[in-house]
């Protein structure tokens, strides 16, 4: 069977152009601030929170809004750092994101979903540091100057293309254990992010510097969760070992380190914060390299079906933390430290 092309898309510089990141949007001192909690020159926690998959976006622009107020209580304990995640890589098959399907509920349109998603980073990057997951490296130029921090998701962090564009990334780049949970894969997926390389993209041949600020997150694997003491200090012992530069660990406490025995619960997500937060103030020594967490939130818990009449304050991929849950923990974690 042969692709069939739809349509064409328009080109990066004409949307970035058209929803420009000025200075306003302070994204390299942003870029910057994140790079300083993973060297450990700021000694503040950055927590990744929001949404598991940026839909609808005005809800997004009022989680926004909740998180820029709760960052001024906060701010000199806790980065805080919007997850807008545009694209949701699937298991199998599902719904991709509002980036290919901007209403889950019309066919997919691509160029809608640029113009759309676009506009929204460039409307909440005023207000907070950005992140997003690379799902599709091609997509980067629509988006990456709005970005102050990118993830690979397990499923991409072993894939040689994705490892040699992050390396060449001037935006700090978080790389997951896979869905294994094997940790030293996870590690193995940093150094290959913090050294330079040479390979065709784009129709160019490309070299790139490393990203010396590409470090691990732990999110679980099939075997269970990967955020307590024995998997802390293993993957501090396996980041060391190979010499990496700025060895921090972030642990993702949604995913597979929030699994109650029947399916994700996302309730877990302050029991992940709370075992790892009690490892940091105890001082030991593996926890050292720990820079924060990620969570997945939305303004009310849960998750619903793709149906007509949708909560656009519901999650309609992963289930999540509600405002009210996310704001306490937040809270009672920057007390803490």
């Amino acid at each position: 069977m042969a692709n069939r092309i739809v349509q064409p898309l328009p080109p990066a510089e004409e949307i970035v152009q058209k929803y420009p990141i000025t200075p306003e949007h302070h994204v390299p001192e942003r870029r910057h601030m994140i790079e300083e909690i993973l060297a450990g020159r700021d000694k503040r926690l950055m927590v990744i929170a929001g949404l598991c998959s940026a839909y609808p976006f005005d809800t997004v622009r009022e989680y926004a809004d909740r998180l820029a107020r709760l960052q001024e209580d906060i701010e000199e304990r806790i980065l805080l750092v919007l997850r807008t995640y545009i694209q949701k890589p699937r298991t199998t098959v599902g719904w991709p994101g509002p980036l290919n399907q901007p209403d889950p509920l019309a066919p997919p349109d691509i160029i809608r979903g640029i113009h759309e998603c676009r506009r929204m980073m460039c409307d909440t990057a005023l207000k907070l540091p950005i992140a997003d997951e690379m799902l599709f490296t091609h997509n980067g130029p629509y988006f990456d100057d709005a970005l102050s921090y990118l993830a690979l998701g397990a499923r991409s962090a072993e894939d040689m293309e994705h490892r040699y564009v992050a390396s060449g990334l001037d935006v700090p780049v978080g790389v997951k254990n896979p869905t294994s949970g094997d940790i030293e894969i996870g590690v193995n997926g940093v150094l290959a992010v913090q050294a330079p390389h040479t390979f065709a993209l784009h129709r160019n041949q490309v070299e790139t510097t490393g990203n010396p600020y590409a470090h691990l997150i732990l999110r679980g694997g099939r075997d269970g969760s990967n955020y307590g003491p024995r998997s802390i200090a293993k993957a501090d012992k396996l980041l060391k070992a190979a010499k990496v530069i700025n060895p921090a660990i972030i642990v993702d406490a949604s995913h597979d380190n929030s699994m109650n025995g029947e399916g994700k619960d996302p309730l877990l997500q302050e029991d992940v914060l709370i075992a790892v937060m009690h490892g940091m103030i105890r001082e030991r020594e593996e926890y050292n390299n720990v820079r924060g967490f990620m969570v997945e939130s939305n303004i009310k818990a849960g998750k619903q079906p793709i149906t007509l009449g949708m909560d656009p304050h519901v999650s309609i991929t992963d289930a999540c933390l509600g405002w009210e849950d996310t704001r306490r923990i937040l809270l009672d974690a920057a007390g803490k430290l």
